[in-house]
């Protein structure tokens, strides 16, 4: 049973070490929604590498909203705008594991908030795929 509409804010340090319990938290959010484990490691997947692509320096909010059979993620804000441009419009070189193609493979959409003075908040969907 899922609880449409529930949603979870957390800030979180950009530090490495705190990368293990954001991926506890996305496992527990992903269960409620009864994801397969592929499903919740594709999503833990798509978060640990923004992350990483943010640096170390700083801390990071994210979202967590259960929306029927998905999760819509946002997060931000961050302040690193080669991410922005990585997931700008265009095609992915083929060959390169590019964090666009990551985020292509992994979630069912993805896009980009320019909140202004250099600043980005990226959201993420995953839907629960059909049984």
């Amino acid at each position: 049973m899922t609880e449409h509409g529930a949603r979870i804010e957390l800030e979180a340090p950009l530090a490495g070490d705190f990368q293990a319990v954001v991926r506890l938290i996305i496992g527990g959010i992903a269960e409620r929604v009864d994801f397969a484990f592929e499903e919740i490691d594709d999503l833990q997947l798509a978060v640990e590498r923004l992350l990483a692509e943010a640096g170390p320096e700083g801390s990071v909010e994210m979202s967590f909203e259960v929306v029927g059979d998905g999760i819509r993620t946002r997060v931000g804000p961050l302040r690193e705008r080669a991410i922005a441009e990585a997931l700008a419009d265009g095609d992915v070189p083929p060959g390169q594991l590019t964090l666009k193609r990551i985020l292509q493979t992994v979630v069912d959409s993805f896009g980009v908030e320019d909140l202004g003075d250099g600043a980005i908040v990226v959201r993420l969907e995953k839907l629960k795929g059909l049984p």
